[in-house]
Order: structure tokens, then C-alpha cells, then sequence
């Protein structure tokens, strides 16, 4: 259609442009020939410009083509764009999974190492306020064997003194015998039976008073035992009341020890006395049998309480013989060994020390051979509530 166009003005043109048998079309200028143009110059115009028609063709193919592949470059693109942001969304993920198990190994490993090290160091704690337990307790277990040798060396001293004064006394005694006896035999025979009756007599209350001192003797060393056992109680009991009380006890007893005449004689008699104690309760048991009541002493106590309760049943007629023992440390018993039969609950109740009794029931110890027991105590504030 352009083509038809640009013949149809071809006139007007070749009217305007006409020079010299020349006619300038576009720009171009063309041979006149007869009726018209020179048929040569417009074919190759003509093919000039279907050259450019083809020229422009491809370019704008080819445009458009690069406009396809820039589309799809685009698409390409915005596909790669979001692949890319999708893979770095599941990266990041990894990596902060990865970045919180390290973190979480580190926290472990920081919290089992800080673990052992409180271990470590409790159990140096321990050890070290271990060591210096045993280090005080073997010092107080030390200061208490010192304070208790004292006491009973002081005891037995006390003892020993007073027997040496007993036995001065009936020497005198006996030497006063001895020489009224002796002058009246210087007198005439009329005289005799009397003083042989009056001899006798008093011969006899000189036996008679030996035989108190020597009961008087055994009752001190069985005081001695049962206050070394108390004493032993009283240190587990009331450890840091000993701890301050030992060092100022050990001086006064040592003062008192100095007023005694032969300290090495007394320590020997202090361990005779225990030897000769040990084997009269062994005779003692041996001859009586097993213990019929045990009587459990509850907290809290005194010894001069558990010596008074003791001395209470020593007194009795129907007891035969007391043994103190220590089954638990805050708890003394006194194993009662009857001559006969007797309300024993009922007698513990009449001694003015003993605050309540309560009596243990169990069936079993009847059969099984073993004593009943009572528990007694010596203030309201004890571990166990009976009846008086």
C-alpha cells in the first residue's frame, strides 16, 4: 500500500522536482524516459527498498526477540531470585540450628564442668570439716579419758584415804583392846569371864565395822564404775559443754590430787579396784543368772540422779544386785537381778527421784528369756511420757 502511495505521487513529484530530463524522488533522481521513469533506476529502487523493508523486518524481529528473551530473563530471573531466597530462608535455618546445638554443647559442657568443679570442691569441704571433726573428737575423746582418770583416780584416792583412817582408827581400837585385855589379865582370876565377854564383844563390833568398811569399799569401786560410764555418756550428750569445762575441771582435780600422799600408789590401786570390780560382777552374774528388769533411763538426766535411783534399789531387800550398762549413748539401763518376786513398777514409783515410770510391754521378752523393761524419768521434759 506505502508502494502504491509513493507511485500514485510519483507525478506530483516528477511535476515538482523535473530537471533536465531528471525527476528527484525522495532524494533520489531518476532517468525520463518516455511515458514515465527509466524503468532500470526504479527496480533498483524498488529493490533498495524491499532490502531495507527486509532490513527492518529482521530488526524488528530480532527486537522482539530480545524483548522474548528479556522476559524471560526476567521470569528467569525472578524464578532464580526466589530459589535463591528460598535456599538462603533453609540455609539460614541450618546455620541457626547448627549456631544453637553448639551453643547448647558449650552450655552442657560449661555446666558439667562447673558441676565437677562444685563437686571437687564440696568434697574438699567435706573432707577438710571431716579431718578437723575427727582432729577435735579425738582431742575431746583425749581430754575426757584425762578428766575421767582423774576423777576416779581422785575418787579412789578419796577412798584410800578414807579407809587408811578407818583402819588407823580400829588399829587404835584393837591396841585399846589389847591393853585393857592385857591388864586384866594382871588382875586376879575373878575377873576373866567378865572380860572375856566383854572381848568378845568387842571384837565383834570391830568385825562388824570391818566388814562396813570393806561393803563401803566395794560400793565406792562400783561407784567408780558406773560414774566412768556416765561420764563416757555425759561426753557424747553434751560434747561442747565438756570442750569448755574439761581444761578447767582437769586444773582443780589436778590441785586436789596434789594434796594426796603417793599418786603412783593410787593408780594402782585404781586399776586393782577395777579388775576386782570387773570380777566380782562377773561372779555376781554367774551366781544370780540373767537380769530380771532393765531399767531404761531417758533423757535428760543426772548422774547424781542415776547413783540415787541405783542406790534406791541396792537398799532394797528384795534386790540382789544392780549392773549399770550403756546400750545407746543417750540412754543408760540398770540390769535388776531380784531375790524374789516384787510389784517392781509399783517400788520404782516410791523412790523421790524418779519423776514418772512407764512400764514397756512386750510378750515376747517373757518368752524369749530376756528381762522386762521400764523406762523411768527424772523430769517432765524427758524423751518419753509416763505415769507416776
Amino acid at each position: 500500500m506505502s508502494l502504491l502511495n509513493h507511485v500514485i505521487k510519483v507525478d506530483d513529484i516528477m511535476s515538482s522536482n523535473s530537471k533536465d530530463g531528471v525527476i528527484t524522488l525522495g532524494g533520489r533522481e531518476f532517468k525520463r524516459v518516455k511515458n514515465g521513469l527509466d524503468e532500470i533506476d526504479v527496480a533498483s529502487f524498488i529493490d533498495e527498498l524491499i532490502e531495507e523493508r527486509d532490513k527492518l523486518a529482521k530488526s524488528h524481529e530480532h527486537a522482539a526477540s530480545l524483548t522474548r528473551l528479556a522476559e524471560r530473563t526476567v521470569v528467569e530471573a525472578d524464578k532464580l531470585a526466589a530459589q535463591v531466597k528460598a535456599e538462603a530462608a533453609e540455609q539460614a535455618k541450618a546455620e541457626s540450628a547448627a549456631i544453637i546445638d553448639r551453643a547448647r554443647e558449650q552450655a552442657r559442657q560449661i555446666a558439667e564442668q562447673k558441676l565437677a568443679e562444685a563437686v571437687a570442691h564440696a568434697n574438699e569441704e567435706a573432707k577438710a570439716i571431716k579431718t578437723k571433726a575427727e582432729e577435735e573428737a579425738a582431742q575431746l575423746l583425749e581430754n575426757e579419758k584425762s578428766r575421767i582418770r582423774n576423777e576416779l583416780s581422785n575418787l579412789v584416792n578419796q577412798q584410800f584415804g578414807y579407809m587408811l583412817e578407818e583402819m588407823d582408827r580400829l588399829k587404835q581400837q584393837a591396841a585399846a583392846v589389847q591393853d585393857k585385855f592385857d591388864k586384866k589379865l594382871s588382875q586376879p582370876g575373878e575377873g576373866y569371864s567378865a572380860l572375856t565377854v566383854e572381848s568378845e564383844g568387842e571384837s565383834h563390833a570391830a568385825t562388824v565395822e570391818i566388814e562396813e568398811n570393806r561393803a563401803a569399799n566395794m560400793e565406792a569401786e562400783k561407784e567408780s564404775d558406773t560414774t566412768a560410764v556416765k561420764v563416757a555418756e555425759e561426753r557424747d550428750t553434751a560434747a561442747p559443754e565438756i570442750a569448755n569445762e574439761s581444761d578447767t575441771i582437769v586444773e582443780k582435780e589436778g590441785k586436789a590430787l596434789d594434796e594426796h600422799v603417793e599418786p603412783s600408789r593410787a593408780r594402782d590401786d585404781t586399776e586393782k579396784s577395777f579388775e576386782l570390780s570387773e570380777l566380782l560382777q562377773m561372779e555376781e552374774r554367774a551366781e544370780l543368772g540373767s537380769p530380771q528388769w532393765e531399767i531404761e533411763v531417758l533423757p535428760p538426766f543426772e548422774i547424781a540422779e542415776v547413783m540415787e535411783v541405783v542406790y534406791f534399789l541396792d537398799q532394797l531387800p528384795e534386790v540382789a544386785n544392780t549392773e549399770m550398762i550403756v546400750p545407746q549413748i543417750d540412754m543408760p539401763s540398770i540390769l535388776v537381778f531380784l531375790r524374789e518376786s516384787v510389784d517392781f513398777v509399783d517400788v520404782l514409783r516410791t523412790s523421790p527421784a524418779v519423776a514418772y515410770v512407764e512400764e514397756v510391754i512386750a510378750d515376747t521378752d517373757a518368752t524369749n528369756g530376756k528381762p522386762k523393761k521400764v523406762r523411768i524419768g527424772f523430769s517432765e521434759n524427758s524423751t518419753s511420757k509416763g505415769t507416776k
